[in-house]
């Protein structure tokens, strides 16, 4: 049944757009399936398969907040350092260096999405009209996020409530390649990426990945640029499989006894504690939500369902787990065609994780 719903969905989904890609990974208790799908009438795209690489966007937050979270159980930084501690060349607000990694990791620092500094660079851009120059990840660099850090406003008083903060991550990001004396994507590789093998999750390419890598279209199915990153890539530029998606799926559910295992599970279970009133949550639901360190905690009726979503441009992803019946979705896609609003992904997971639970009570 589920499987048929994928299918169903997926096909509307890629029948309406030009030039799409998209591929769906399930694993169920270790059993996995692939649902590649491409438009109808596609002339450049090719047939994904497990192994085509897509840029996963803010879905990059997971892998950091794990890492994050390998980092505490090691004892090389704790969720209640503050900022400060790691920019003390910066004369910061009262507010601003007060802010922990916890309240990074959870989105409740109070910090605005973009911030001052970036949106800026976003306007500018943005204003320009042309997609070719729309750069401005590449262009914020390690001097942008000081500046944002000297100039920043809070939007809300920190802990008061969420607020989805990409420059926020990316704060978090350099943190730990602070505390950790090692930049962030060697660390992820050798804390998280090679224990798994993970192989394709990486942000730089070998010529290989490169040929492997899809490329996004617009609407009009004309080819779009690829986006590139400097110090904000650990909040939304690495590029993954959903082979390799879902191997580090199938790790937040395991239960092997291990100590990574233990310190993703801890990303998932570590949240921030809701105000009486809650901000708007994913998804346009706020009381079945609760934020965790990166992952949104939806309620499946059966137990907390980790997900999270991620874009860039011309690409979108997602995924989200199960640990009660070690269930794992995830889809990528081509496309600026928002895949949320085209595919209810949360809705089939709860499908997905109902089943899971009815089939595991027979």
């Amino acid at each position: 049944m589920i499987h048929d719903l994928i299918e169903q969905e997926c096909q509307a989904y890629v029948s309406t757009r030009k030039e799409l890609t998209l591929v769906i990974g399930l694993s169920q208790n270790g059993r996995r399936s692939f649902f590649p799908f491409r438009s109808p009438d596609a002339v450049h795209a090719p047939m994904p398969d497990e192994k085509t690489i897509y840029e996963i966007g803010s879905f990059s937050k997971i892998y950091t907040t794990a890492l994050l979270s390998v980092l505490l159980g090691q004892g090389v930084l704790s969720l209640d350092d503050t900022v400060a501690g790691f920019f003390p060349e910066l004369d910061l607000k009262p507010e601003i260096a007060e802010i922990t990694v916890f309240d990074l990791a959870t989105h409740s620092a109070g910090l605005s999405g973009d911030g001052i500094v970036l949106a800026k660079l976003v306007a500018d851009a943005v204003a320009t009209g042309d997609p070719a120059k729309f750069t401005y990840y590449a262009d914020y660099t390690k001097a942008h996020l000081d500046e944002e850090l000297r100039v920043a406003e809070l939007v809300r008083p920190r802990g008061s409530g969420w607020e989805y903060s990409r420059t926020g991550l990316s704060v978090l990001g350099h943190i730990l390649e602070v505390a950790a004396g090692e930049t962030y994507e060697p660390l992820l590789k050798r804390l998280i990426c090679e224990p798994l093998g993970l192989t394709d999750t990486t942000y730089t390419l070998t010529p290989e990945q490169e040929t492997r890598l899809v490329h996004g279209y617009d609407a009009d199915g004309n080819p779009s640029p690829s986006w590139y990153w400097d110090i904000m890539l650990p909040q939304g530029g690495i590029r993954s499989t959903a082979d390799d998606m879902l191997t580090f799926l199938e790790a937040n559910v395991a239960d092997d006894g291990s100590q990574l295992t233990a310190d993703l599970v801890r990303a998932q279970e570590t949240e921030f504690a809701w105000p009486a009133e809650p901000s708007p949550a994913p998804y346009g639901s706020k009381a079945a939500f609760t934020q965790a360190l990166g992952w949104w905690n939806l309620d499946s009726g059966h137990g907390p369902a980790p997900q999270h979503a991620g874009a860039t441009m011309s690409y979108q992803s997602y995924g989200a787990v199960h640990r009660k019946t070690k269930t794992g979705l995830i889809a990528l896609t081509s496309s600026e065609a928002n895949l949320l609003d085209a595919v209810n992904f949360p809705q089939l997971a709860q499908k997905l994780f109902e089943a899971a639970v009815e089939e595991g009570s027979r």
